[in-house]
C-alpha cells in the first residue's frame, strides 16, 4: 500500500526543507500576514491572568496540529486519578456545533455527541468518565463552572499553552519530536502559534512521538535550553474500542481492514495501524476534525466494496464522529497507550508534584 499524500501546499512550506519557485513566492506572500498574526499576538500577552480557587495544569503546544495533546490529557487525568485526585477537564471544544459553556460529562447518552461537545472533550469524557470534562469559549467561566458542578481537586486545561486569561500552576508544552517547530516562522507563513521564545514560559517540556529517542538528544536536534524540565513519550497501540462507551473490540487479526483517519498527521495513524499488526488494504485521510456527512460514508463504503473488507480502523477520536453514522460497517477505533520514555523523568508524576503543583 502506498504511503498517504498527505503534505498539502502550507504544509510543504512550513516544513520542507527545499523549496520550489512556486512555494518560495506562496511563503512571500504570506509574511505580512504572519506579521499581523504577531500584532495580534502581542495585544494577546497583555491580557493579566486570573486564579481559580483550584490548581490549574495547563496541556498545550507551540505548533498547530499533530502533537498528540488528547491522549497526552487522558494519560495526565489518569495518573492524577491513580493518586486519588478528582479531576476536572476544561476544554474550547473546538469544532462542536453548539456555543457557551456545556458540562459533556452531565449530558444525558443521546446529548453527548461529537457535534454538541467536540470531538476531542466527548473522546476525553468517553476515556476517563470518572473525570468532569466542561467546554466553552470562556475558558475561565468554563474553569469557575467546572469547580461548582464537579468539584475537582485539580483543573487539566487542554490546548491551552496561548489562553493566557486563566492562570495555570503548571505550564507544559508538547512538542513533536519528528515534526518539531517546521521552519521556525509564525502562522501563517510557518507552523508556530507563538515565537519560540514563549517556551520560557513552559514550566516542562513534553517530547512526544519520541521514538526512543534520549532527552538529551531531542534538546539538541531542535536546539531548545536546558533550563526547562523535559520528559518524552510515545504512543503504541493498546487494542480497539467500538461502540458510544468505547468498549473493548476484539482485534481483527489478518481481515484486511480499511483505515479512515481525519487527523493532523494521517502518516502517524497508518504507522500505528502497521505497529498493531493490521491487514490495511486501503486508506482515505481527511482533515482534521473532519465531521462526518452521509456523502463521506458512502465513499467509504464504496472503497470497502471494492476491496472486499467490511471492517474500517479508525482513531478513537474519529469513532466519536463515526459511532452515529448509519453504515453496514464494522467501525472499530485504534486505542493507544502512552508509554513514558527518557533517562531522567520515568515518572512525570513525580516530576508534576515537585514543581509547581505540589500543593496537590
Amino acid at each position: 500500500m502506498d504511503e498517504p499524500r498527505t503534505n498539502s501546499l502550507i504544509e510543504r512550506i512550513w516544513y520542507s526543507e527545499r523549496h520550489s519557485p512556486g512555494q518560495r513566492l506562496s511563503a512571500l506572500a504570506l509574511t505580512p500576514l504572519s506579521w499581523a498574526y504577531r500584532l495580534g499576538l502581542a495585544m494577546h500577552g497583555a491580557l493579566k491572568p486570573v486564579k481559580v480557587d483550584r490548581p490549574v495544569i495547563s496541556v498545550g503546544n507551540l505548533t498547530v496540529g499533530g502533537n498528540g495533546k488528547t491522549p497526552l490529557v487522558i494519560e495526565l487525568v489518569s495518573m492524577l486519578q491513580g493518586r486519588g485526585k478528582r479531576v476536572a477537564v476544561v476544554s474550547r471544544g473546538y469544532g462542536r456545533a453548539s456555543r457557551g459553556l456545556l458540562v459533556v460529562s452531565e449530558l444525558a447518552e443521546q446529548s453527548r455527541t461529537a457535534a454538541t461537545a467536540g470531538d476531542e472533550p466527548l473522546l476525553i469524557s468517553r476515556r476517563c468518565p470518572q473525570a468532569g470534562v466542561v467546554v466553552g469559549e470562556d475558558r475561565l467561566a468554563a474553569a469557575r463552572l467546572a469547580i461548582e458542578r464537579c468539584d475537582p481537586d485539580v483543573i487539566v486545561l487542554d490546548d491551552a499553552f496561548q489562553h493566557r486569561r486563566l492562570h495555570r500552576d503548571l505550564n507544559l508544552c508538547a512538542i513533536h519530536a519528528g515534526r518539531g517547530f517546521g521552519n521556525g516562522r509564525l502562522l501563517p507563513r510557518g507552523p508556530l502559534r507563538e515565537p519560540l521564545s514563549a517556551l520560557q514560559r513552559a514550566d516542562m517540556l513534553i517530547f512526544t512521538y519520541s521514538g526512543g529517542k534520549q532527552i538529551s538528544e531531542l534538546r539538541s536536534m531542535h536546539n531548545l535550553p536546558d533550563n526547562i524540565p523535559a520528559c518524552s513519550l510515545d504512543f503504541s497501540p493498546a487494542g480497539f474500542s467500538k461502540g458510544p462507551e468505547l468498549s473493548e473490540a476484539e482485534h481483527p487479526k489478518d481481515e484486511p481492514v480499511f483505515a479512515v483517519c481525519a487527523v493532523a498527521a494521517p502518516e502517524g495513524f497508518l504507522n500505528t495501524c502497521n505497529q498493531a499488526g493490521l491487514n490495511v488494504a486501503g486508506y482515505l485521510a481527511f482533515a482534521d476534525h473532519h465531521s462526518f456527512e452521509p456523502r463521506d460514508i458512502t465513499r467509504i463504503e464504496s472503497a470497502c466494496r471494492r476491496l472486499g473488507v467490511e471492517t474500517v480502523v479508525c482513531t478513537e477520536k474519529d469513532l466519536v464522529r463515526l459511532q452515529d453514522s448509519t453504515t453496514y460497517l464494522k467501525i472499530i477505533g485504534l486505542r493507544l497507550e502512552a508509554r513514558w520514555t527518557g533517562e531522567k523523568w520515568s515518572d512525570p508524576v513525580s516530576l508534576f508534584y515537585s514543581t509547581s503543583i505540589s500543593k496537590l
